[in-house]
Formats: C-alpha cells, structure tokens, sequence
C-alpha cells in the first residue's frame, strides 16, 4: 500500500477549502499567540489591547480556531500593528503578505 500524504492534518479529515480555511486560521493563531508571548503579555493585557474578552485570548492561545473568523484574526493582528494585503498577480493567482506597519 502506498503512502498519502496530505497538505496539512486538516486535509485528512475535511475537505480541500475547509482545510486551507482551518490551516490559514491555526497559522494566524500562532503568529497571534507567539506576538503577544514575545511582548510578554497576560491574557488579560492582551485582552485589553486586541479589544476582546480574556477567554477569547485563552481560546486563541489553546488552538480552537473553530471559535474565530479569519477576519477576526486580521482584526486582532491591525490591533498589534500588521497589515495585510493582497496581490493578484492573475485572476488564478493571489498571494497574502502580513508585514508589520510603519507605525508599530
């Protein structure tokens, strides 16, 4: 039997677009995570600076992305000073580049 192997964990029990979904959400939740462990923040002061409650930080924190949208997640990273944004070199084409703003 030949070994299959998959894009992400996700792809083994869900579907291609759910899974690219649920990979892109547990990505941003470990670069939330990480940013606000690298500013040595509690939850509670993460809480107050994203502008959410403290058990939406201790959901992010312990994975259950199922919780959150993806616009959510990119309203929690313009809260800590990154901007998104798109190109579309195509119309089968598109790439997303997080980088820190010039004001953080």
């Amino acid at each position: 039997m030949a070994l299959k192997f998959y894009d992400t964990p996700f792809h083994v029990t869900h579907n291609a677009e759910t899974a690219s979904k649920m990979a892109m959400k547990m990505d941003l939740s470990i670069m939330i995570s990480n940013l606000i462990k690298e500013h040595g923040w509690t939850q509670v002061e993460a809480a107050e600076r994203l502008g959410i409650k403290q058990s939406r930080i201790s959901d992010l924190k312990n994975a259950k992305i199922e919780k959150f949208t993806i616009d959510a997640m990119f309203d929690m990273l313009d809260a800590l000073g990154f901007k998104a944004q798109m190109s579309m070199p195509s119309l089968h084409e598109a790439s997303i580049a997080i980088s820190r703003t010039q004001a953080a």
